[in-house]
């Protein structure tokens, strides 16, 4: 049990013997408990092939975690009057693209926030190839703009609505709703709206760097490092809105400890707000709308939420355990299939140890 304290535990020697059984560089995480990060630490190297050790200071890419901030984001601009939940691809964006497939028309916001918003899992290989191919060609936002509206200009993967699809592209077709309603760049947003006023100064986006070569870590493919300012290093900036921030892991308790503490005022005002990031939709299954899933587990507390996200090359889990007034998040800068074992087991062992 933690016992009262001005600073975080160290929690490397919980995880040192967790990253000795794997095949990851490096592994980083954190606690919150209450208002408080109860523990922090990270072990392990930041690149293959260096001895350069990792900080708990160090950042880490999010993936998919990222959907968790757009999708509060969304509900931002909802409450500010720009957006509703109901409303519709053909009427925020419908001027801006031309030409949408008629049954994309009605799609929702919130259908899309919860992948039942039609998309496919996976973008057609040549809008996929286009999209590598003008990455630091155009802006992001103009790189979005192409990318949806070639997406959206054919016909659905399903009936919108009818099941669940995970899909990245639903998230990029907010992510171009929003930079409509808002006059602004999705990543300018999540820096306005969500990074400044949650005090989460390490936030970025992409693959994190330093000043130096060897500053932060880097990703890996495998055993093989991929280089911070190398195209591999990240999905292009089509998809951003589904996966591209990177963090200390202080800060995204940061975020972690907002959805907590539940408290109108920081970024949300109304309480509805986030009962509708908390909810799920018809055939949405455990997918919520708030970009995670939504759980009920009587072991974790009851009600709790859970993100996983990767970039092929970063892996990192969420968790939220209200019954607990806990929060738990683990990162690697490397994603092979075992890194959601090693990771999962470091989220289990923390929450034995902190747990009330």
């Amino acid at each position: 049990m933690p016992t009262a304290q001005t600073t975080p535990r160290d929690i490397a020697p919980i995880l040192e013997p967790i990253l000795k059984k794997s095949k990851l560089p490096a592994i980083a995480g954190g606690v919150l408990v209450g208002d408080k990060v109860a523990g922090l630490g990270a072990v392990g190297v930041r690149k293959f092939g260096d001895p350069t050790p990792v900080t708990a200071e160090d950042k880490f890419h999010i993936g998919s975690c990222t959907k968790m901030m757009t999708a509060t984001l969304a509900a931002i601009l909802v409450e500010e009057g720009m957006l509703k939940w109901d409303s519709t691809i053909g009427d925020v964006i419908g001027d801006r693209i031309g030409t949408i497939h008629p049954d994309f028309e009605p799609v929702t916001l919130e259908q899309l926030l919860a992948h039942v918003g039609g998309l496919r899992k996976s973008p057609p290989r040549k809008l996929w190839r286009e999209a590598w191919e003008n990455q630091g060609e155009l802006k992001p936002s103009e790189q979005r703009m192409v990318f949806v509206s070639a997406l959206l200009a054919r016909k659905p993967g399903y009936r919108p609505g009818g099941k669940m699809v995970y899909s990245n592209q639903g998230y990029s077709v907010v992510g171009v709703m929003l930079e409509t309603v808002a006059g602004a760049s999705w990543e300018d947003l999540l820096k306005e709206r969500i990074f400044v006023p949650l005090d989460m100064s390490s936030a970025g986006f992409r693959a994190p760097m330093g000043k130096g070569e060897i500053d932060q870590p880097w990703g890996h493919s495998g055993k093989k490092p991929v280089s911070p300012v190398s195209v591999e290093s990240d999905n292009p900036d089509a998809i951003g809105p589904a996966g591209a921030v990177h963090l200390s892991m202080e800060d995204l308790l940061k975020f972690a400890r907002f959805y907590l503490r539940r408290e109108p005022g920081a970024l949300l005002k109304k309480e509805e707000s986030f009962e509708k990031l908390n909810s799920t939709l018809p055939n949405s299954r455990a997918q919520g709308v708030g970009g995670w899933l939504v759980h009920d587990i009587k072991t974790f507390g009851g009600h709790c939420l859970q993100m996983i996200g990767s970039n092929t090359v970063w892996f990192t889990i969420f968790w939220i355990f209200p019954g607990f007034d806990m929060a738990i998040v683990v990162s690697a800068n490397s994603a092979p299939f075992s890194a959601f074992f090693t990771c999962d087991k470091a989220v289990a062992d923390l929450l034995e140890e902190f747990k009330p």
